[in-house]
């Protein structure tokens, strides 16, 4: 049985560890660490055998944590992977890796000298059922080369702290990985463009809608459009332009209403809910390949958290100078080619 250890019991935190409690086979949760105290004894209240331990570093060393789930605020999870790492400990690092490409690198660096891929990164789209049959379909080659892509990343609203870096690091990264990972390519260019701005906009360092432009090493231009205040819903799109024909994420399955002259189907504002069976299929790969003493090769690694921490700051820099930016990437290391 892997007994994990959560820093971070936030929203995404719980969620991760009542799936860990009540749904993921082979692994239980031991401890948990937040600095929110009195919140995160509420939320392991009901399951007496998990203690709280206030300091997050003292959980990693812990001799009944085997594995690390940080879900921590994005400034820490740089510090708790290299430390979880010189503890030999597995992780699962929600993103991102590091707030910084250059920290980013700092990870990598440690985890191929300690000689073992310790980490897997929460980026969950890859363990959603239409990605992966998207990226089935576009990998075959039944319909050609892909060529062009075009994805959206709606929600509904955010609080008013949300700014243009978070739009990028907290948002675009989504679809950074998601597409590198969906073609089977890296990106050599980003810009980002600013369109008229809505007036749901609650921060005057918020720049809503924005339009994340990639262009991968062969040529195929990528286009995601960020709209965090949308008003309606939480809505994630996804096309690829092929040489033979196009192909697009499907729709989530939604009952069919029919009522007062009216046809609709219904949608939501829960981003969490949208993808819970992603979120399953991830927690269960990553618990079984850690009580198998490996790691899963379906899911995203260290390096590709690496890369999208390069892209992420080619995006930001790109937010100030308007300019098309390069994305410095490197050849990917062979501690993580399987």
């Amino acid at each position: 049985m892997l007994k994990v250890g959560i820093i971070g019991v936030g929203s995404m935190g719980t969620q991760h560890f009542l799936r860990l409690m009540n749904k993921i086979h082979g692994a239980t949760v031991t401890a948990v660490s937040d600095i929110n105290e009195a919140h995160a004894k509420e939320v392991i209240a009901p399951y007496p055998t998990v203690r709280f331990i206030a300091d997050p570093i003292t959980l990693i060393n812990d001799p009944e944590v085997d594995a690390v789930v940080i879900v921590s605020i994005d400034s820490t999870h740089e510090e708790y992977c290299l430390e979880a790492i010189k503890c030999g400990k597995y992780i699962f690092c929600e993103k991102p890796l590091s707030a910084s490409a250059e920290g980013a690198k700092k990870v990598v660096d440690a985890e191929i000298a300690g000689g073992k891929r310790l980490i897997q990164m929460g980026f969950n789209r890859r363990f959603d059922p239409a990605y992966e049959e998207l990226k089935a379909l576009v990998v075959s080659g039944k319909l050609g080369a892909p060529l062009v892509a075009h994805c959206a990343h709606r929600n509904a609203n955010y609080p008013a702290q949300y700014d243009d870096v978070v739009a990028v690091t907290g948002t675009a990264i989504h679809e950074i990985d998601t597409m590198a990972w969906l073609v089977g390519d890296y990106f050599t260019k980003a810009q980002v463009i600013f369109p008229k701005c809505s007036r749901h906009s609650k921060n005057e360092n918020l720049h809503d809608p924005q339009i994340v432009m990639l262009t991968t090493s062969s040529g195929m231009v990528i286009s995601c459009e960020i709209w965090v205040n949308c008003q309606y819903a939480y809505d994630i799109r996804c096309e690829v332009l092929c040489e033979d024909g196009t192909a697009t994420l499907p729709r989530p399955s939604r009952v069919d209403v029919c009522t007062n002259q009216t046809h609709y189907k219904g949608m939501t504002t829960d981003g969490l809910g949208y993808f819970a069976e992603a979120y399953d299929r991830e927690f269960q790969a990553w618990a079984d390949a850690c009580n198998a003493g490996t790691y899963c090769k379906a899911a995203a690694s260290a390096w590709d958290g690496y890369c999208a921490a390069v892209t992420t700051d080619s995006c930001l820099k790109s937010q100030k100078s308007g300019a098309i930016e390069a994305v410095p990437l490197t050849d990917r290391p062979d501690f993580y080619i399987d």
